[in-house]
């Protein structure tokens, strides 16, 4: 497998006309004769930071659910949210971990879509944006890439407790439209003894809005956003809930469409050539036939397309490339949910199973890299890629608050992925045939121009069972016992064909497999101290574990690569506090870790510009976080503050087919400060709640890659929103005007050093974005 960092991806049937019916849809949503209220209160003091959902005055005839809010009882204050972190419903105040909630209404008070707009107030994490659908997030710099890694990620993405990173590599890492969510979960540190592998830094949990039976709901929201000097953008989005059988069945359906402006000139091909588009599709059915039992169906589908790959060159000037090709990128996941949740009198029983599937198609000019060597002709690497996944799940967990709470658990999941590769040079035949004659370099290339058309498959599974245990011990003393007892298996084969395979291995043909194989259990213990509601202390000790992954990358006997890498650990150390003061006014959240990570897998960089997987010795990381929101005494000012010190860095010398990783060097995407504030305020006692919010966000500089020179970050970003709300008698409106990246900052969030100024790409923030939005909900 060709497999590079910076991969770009065919896009098949391409749109950008506007969908007219789509349109149409959401204009007719806006006159819907009037139902109830909104269902998400947005009250002035809060403006959206840490609140929670209403709970509906209906009397709901299905067991409470882990999307239930519980508000604080202190009208103006702050309110907590319960949470599914720990797979049971827990407010935030108790859950002994860092965990993270951005509520559906914050999400909207600050216009988020997709990671790029909200990651950056989860404190420890770094969103390092690359192409749509390929971007990825790391915690506590728990990385040797910015980008995809060669092998499992260390960041776990998951919805409704789904796993959506599949064991071994991503073919895709999916960045759900957060439009109707109702929450988004970011738990920081290893999280795998609840939630299985690919979680070594951390994890992302999207819970959607699910379809509610007691009332008719509807909501739609048009933008129109626009870079000076660049491209016009727009996105059209709508939900609408149906009660079939009132209190018992309903259906949810969300649809959406963006298109994000391009920015990047392509000096080959034209300007603004890295126009995007995102299409989603959710639906929700859920029935409750008895006040005991829930069964609901989940459907995910959203696709990721963007014209050109959005690179700038370092040979050239910001947001410019040249190369006579567009290098698309299609990304697409599909995901069937079915669960089933019964209340016994004693405890919880959960049963959840999922199919998944995920595509990518891929155009890459390859011509920097193999033109010459293969003859000086034009060369396109075209690659595909298909991923199918089954995950089931099976828990019981204890009921109520009593001394003693426990939670009990088996998982099962399997992928089947397979990529193909295709390069072709224009006149390669002649090329070949000057050096080996005609007859054998008939057999190296396939059609005129193509010389190697290789696969790679891969096939893996991971059975696991867990646990948690709680006992109270004392008055407000609280010890948590766990464990996960997993087997993770893996196997790979690759065929070889080609040019490739005759001058490395001399055969037409070179086919090879192997397998990976491991059971072992990881533990987990917290102690919490909670003297009283305001206040909680814990100290927490976690383990987390990923796949190894076999490599595939093609032979070169000047640069020799393992077979494959091996499963890495990491141990984590941590100590918090929430406290809750001021009659529920200001929250603080501050805490401490310690890192060991050993065995580590890290994707580098070959002497030919090919990367590989290999574990190259330990590191750690140590740091401090903190999370601090204010109302504070001036009638509608909230201050919101986000702060991440981290030291991340490997701890001794390794060498490698691409040099000596020095010990000390520091892990990638790990900056040392990261800090992101929002001031906002509601001018009080006007009609419209006029609100003006104010984001910083300062990301310090870290290298894209491991022993890598090229350094990412390091660059400050601005954006001011104006917003305000109005009834009618069709429902509730709101109007925002924004501005992102005011400063028009040129920093880069992603790339690597591949040895030569001509392929060297990387990656910028976008230039300055001015948009509107309107928003409707019945």
């Amino acid at each position: 497998m060709l497999a590079r960092e910076l991969k770009n991806v065919r896009v098949t049937g391409l749109c950008s006309k506007r969908i007219g019916a789509f349109r149409l849809a959401l204009l007719t949503a806006v006159f819907v004769p009037p139902g109830s209220l909104l269902a998400q209160d947005l009250p002035s003091a809060t403006h959206g930071l840490k609140t929670a959902q209403k709970t509906p005055s209906h009397k709901p005839s299905a067991p409470r659910r882990s999307t239930e809010a519980h508000p604080s009882d202190v009208e103006g204050g702050l309110e907590t949210i319960t949470v599914s972190a720990e797979r049971r419903r827990q407010s935030t105040h108790d859950v002994a971990n860092s965990v993270t909630v951005l509520s559906g209404q914050f999400l909207q008070k600050i216009g988020a879509q997709s990671y790029a707009d909200y990651i950056s107030q989860v404190p420890g994490a770094t969103f390092n944006q690359s192409l749509p659908g390929l971007s990825t997030i790391t915690f506590r710099g728990i990385a040797t890439t910015a980008g995809l890694d060669q092998g499992q990620g260390t960041t776990g993405y998951f919805l409704n407790d789904i796993p959506l990173a599949e064991p071994g590599f991503a073919i895709a890492v999916p960045d759900i439209d957060t439009f109707d969510v109702a929450r988004v979960e970011a738990l920081r540190g290893p999280q795998s003894t609840l939630f299985g592998s690919a979680t070594l830094g951390g994890a992302i949990d999207y819970i959607p809005n699910q379809a509610d039976s007691s009332k008719i709901d509807a909501a739609a929201q048009s933008s129109i956003v626009g870079m000076p000097g660049h491209e016009v953008g727009y996105a059209e989005k709508g939900m609408f809930n149906i009660p079939i059988i009132k209190g018992k069945l309903a259906v949810r359906g969300v649809l959406d469409y963006r298109q994000d402006p391009g920015y990047i000139t392509n000096r080959g091909i034209g300007t603004n050539t890295n126009t995007s588009y995102t299409r989603n599709a959710r639906v929700s059915v859920v029935w409750t036939p008895t006040n005991k039992d829930k069964l609901a169906y989940t459907y995910l589908a959203q696709s990721s397309d963007i014209s050109d790959d959005p690179y700038s060159l370092i040979a050239m000037p910001d947001y410019q490339k040249s190369r006579q090709i567009e290098e698309p990128l299609r990304t697409q996941i599909q995901m069937h949910e079915l669960r089933y949740d019964h209340d016994f009198s004693f405890a919880t029983l959960s049963a959840m199973g999922a199919f998944l599937r995920k595509g990518k198609n891929a155009t890459t000019d390859y011509t920097p890299y193999y033109g010459t060597s293969m003859g000086g002709g034009n060369t396109t690497l075209n690659e595909t890629g298909d991923s199918k996944s089954m995950y089931y799940e099976v828990r019981l967990a204890s009921r109520g608050h009593s001394r003693f709470s426990w939670l009990l658990g088996a998982a099962y999941y399997e992928t089947w992925k397979r990529i193909e590769d295709n390069v072709s040079t224009v006149g390669v035949s002649s090329y070949l045939s000057g050096l080996y004659g005609s007859s054998i370099a008939s057999s190296l290339t396939q059609g005129p121009d193509s010389w190697y058309w290789g696969t790679a498959n891969y096939d893996g599974t991971e059975k696991s069972i867990f646990g948690e245990f709680s006992y109270t011990l004392l008055k407000g003393l609280t010890v948590t016992g766990g464990a996960r007892v997993f087997n993770a298996a893996e196997t790979a084969s690759t065929e070889t064909p080609g040019y490739l395979a005759y001058s490395g291995y001399g055969t037409s043909l070179y086919r090879s497999a192997s397998s990976t194989s491991q059971t072992s259990a990881l533990p987990k213990v917290a102690l919490r101290y909670e003297p009283n509601k305001a206040m909680m202390f814990y100290f927490l000790f976690s383990e987390g574990y990923r796949f190894g992954t076999p490599n595939s990358v093609i032979y070169n006997a000047a640069y020799p690569t393992p077979t494959g890498t091996r499963s890495d650990s990491l141990m984590n150390y941590e100590v918090g506090t929430r406290l809750n003061l001021f009659h529920h006014h200001l929250l603080l959240e501050p805490t401490l870790y310690w890192i060991d990570w050993s065995n580590m897998q890290a994707r580098l960089l070959r002497g030919d510009g090919l990367t590989y997987g290999a574990n190259v010795g330990s590191a750690v990381s140590r740091g401090a976080e903190l999370s601090a929101t204010w109302v504070t005494p001036i009638d509608g000012l909230t201050l919101r503050v986000n702060g991440t010190y981290d030291d991340a860095h490997t701890n001794k010398s390794v060498a490698t087919s691409g040099g000596i990783i020095a010990g000390g060097s520091q892990l990638a995407s790990s900056p040392k400060w990261q800090f992101s504030e929002i001031m906002s305020y509601t001018v009080p006692n006007l009609s419209m709640e006029p609100t003006f919010s104010v984001i910083h966000h300062y990301r310090g500089s870290a290298p894209g890659l491991l022993g890598n020179s090229l350094m990412t970050g390091n660059y400050n970003t601005v954006d001011l929103r104006l917003s305000g709300t109005f009834h009618t008698p069709q429902g509730q409106f709101g109007a925002s005007l924004y501005v992102n990246n005011v400063g028009n900052s040129h920093g880069i969030t992603m790339g690597y050093d591949n040895g030569s100024a001509l392929v060297n790409q990387y990656y910028l923030l976008p230039p300055r974005l001015i948009g509107f939005t309107l928003n409707w909900h019945l």
